[in-house]
């Protein structure tokens, strides 16, 4: 019974490893290694980043869309919204590109999505204008506000 009790007590504690994030608060931010631009490609010079990732089955990826929209004119020069899809098809770009909104959306060229460990979705990496990362998580659970004040 003992043995037992240690082998599930050793699952147990390392079980929230396989699945914990390896991106952390001030380390340098992956390549974003886009395949193709749907929109003009952003200009990240001197501006913080956020990366949202994207998939058309998910509800709120998609109800993200607006208020992407809304934070990415309110970033003004300050912030560039980049939302990321791995999703090639003429469906999924129109609904992305509709409105002519103020983000940007590219295509994972195949690594941007492991590289920056986006496992679900919505997920984003916000990042300040030196490459380094300011917050990693799911994005549904900040205000477009939280977000322009972390830039500060």
């Amino acid at each position: 019974m003992k043995r037992i009790m240690l082998i599930i007590a050793m699952l147990t504690a390392t079980a929230w490893t396989l699945d914990a994030q390896r991106l952390s608060i001030g380390e340098r931010v992956p390549e974003l290694n886009i395949s193709k631009w749907l929109t003009d490609a952003p200009s990240l010079d001197g501006k913080a980043v956020m990366v949202e990732f994207f998939h058309s089955s998910n509800q709120k990826s998609i109800d993200r869309l607006r208020t992407l929209d809304d934070l990415a004119r309110k970033g003004g020069n300050k912030l560039a919204v980049v939302v990321v899809t791995k999703e090639d098809s003429p469906e999924v770009g129109a609904m992305l590109t509709e409105g002519a909104p103020a983000y940007s959306v590219g295509y994972d060229a195949g690594s941007t999505f492991p590289d920056f460990e986006a496992r679900y979705v919505p997920y984003a990496v916000l990042y300040d204008k030196r490459g380094r990362i300011l917050w990693v998580g799911n994005p549904t659970t900040m205000k477009n506000e939280d977000i322009i004040g972390m830039l500060k």
